[in-house]
Order: structure tokens, then C-alpha cells, then sequence
């Protein structure tokens, strides 16, 4: 399939199939739609919250965790400014307008994500896989919008579902395949 731009995009909870239900429509006419596990949506958010930073309460999320280790006050500061960012650029994001079903652009059937892949290039996230059960898989290029739209998707639907979402990246192992490519700022030049 040919790459396609993301024209809106729609995250909930199936209670019948204890999934979530992402749909990403491509056209006016075609979705693509994935289910989440439970594995799955915590390895998104995971890696998609640290890079979109939006505050996370452990009580929001059903965490019964304990708080990390008293910060320095220029790391708390430095932490309620990216936050803060967060929430004030969620602002511009468009969560009222209802999502406009479309036919699946795969198949009929939804696809079942079974592991996640992540690029970073120069400390910023710009791509995301989704590994499917029967081989294929989804790409999707993120801009900063869009992986702080599916954070905040995520959160909502998980609580939801009543899953409990990781509140701290360093209280778990990192599960989540990535790449971290360095792209030298400097021009390079042949001599």
C-alpha cells in the first residue's frame, strides 16, 4: 500500500474484545483499523508520553505505585514547564469532532497489533510500527501533534478500560523495540 497522510484518527474501548479499537482514516473513504492489547497500549504509552509529556497522576491511571524519589527543584521546575506545554498544546487539537466511519482500506477485518517499533532521529520521535498477527505492518510517520494526540487518546481510553498505564518509564524495563539514529546538524562536506 502506498503511503498516505493521517486525516483523523480515533482510539476506544471495546468492552466485548478487551481491546482498544484505533482507527486512522487515510481518504474520505478508507480507514485503517488496528486493535490494542493491553501489552501493546502500555508499550505506546510508554514511549509516546515521554515524548509528548503530558502530566500523568498515578491515581488518574489506577496506579497504586509510589511517587518516584524527591526531585532537585530545577528537575520538578523543568518537568511542570514540559507539562504544562503539553497541556496548553492540547488546546489546539481537535478531540470534538466525531470520528467519520469509513470502509477498512486492508480488509474487513481489523488487524491485531502484536508489537511496537519506534525511530527516533536526533532525540525526536518521527516513526512508529505497528507489527501485525499476519505479517503486516502499519507505518506511521508522527509529528509531535500527533504522538501527543495519541498519548492523551491512550490515557482516556485506558481509564476507560479500567487498564493501568506506566505513570514512571524508569520503574519498568524497557520492553519496546527502537532505533536512535544521530543526524549530524553540521554540514558535511566532500573534499
Amino acid at each position: 500500500m502506498r503511503q498516505q497522510s493521517i486525516q483523523q484518527i480515533n482510539l476506544a474501548y471495546d468492552q466485548q474484545q478487551d481491546r482498544l479499537l484505533m482507527k486512522a482514516a487515510v481518504s474520505q473513504s478508507q480507514e485503517i483499523r488496528v486493535w490494542l492489547t493491553y501489552r501493546v497500549a502500555r508499550q505506546m504509552f510508554k514511549v509516546l508520553n515521554r515524548e509528548a509529556h503530558l502530566p500523568v497522576s498515578a491515581l488518574a491511571l489506577g496506579n497504586a505505585a509510589p511517587l518516584p524519589a524527591a526531585q532537585s527543584p530545577a528537575e520538578a521546575t523543568r518537568q511542570f514547564a514540559e507539562e504544562a506545554d503539553a497541556v496548553h498544546q492540547l488546546e489546539d487539537l481537535d478531540f470534538a469532532t466525531a470520528y467519520q466511519q469509513r470502509s477498512s482500506a486492508v480488509s474487513e477485518q481489523e488487524l491485531l497489533v502484536v508489537d511496537t517499533r519506534f525511530v527516533s532521529v536526533n532525540d525526536q520521535l518521527n516513526h512508529m510500527q505497528l507489527v501485525c498477527a499476519n505479517g503486516m505492518n502499519v507505518n506511521m510517520s508522527l509529528n509531535h501533534q500527533l504522538v501527543l494526540a495519541i498519548s492523551r487518546m491512550l490515557m482516556v481510553a485506558s481509564q476507560d478500560a479500567g487498564w493501568t498505564l506506566p505513570v514512571h518509564q524508569e520503574k519498568e524495563p524497557e520492553t519496546v523495540s527502537s532505533i536512535v539514529m544521530q543526524v549530524p546538524t553540521e554540514k558535511q562536506v566532500l573534499h
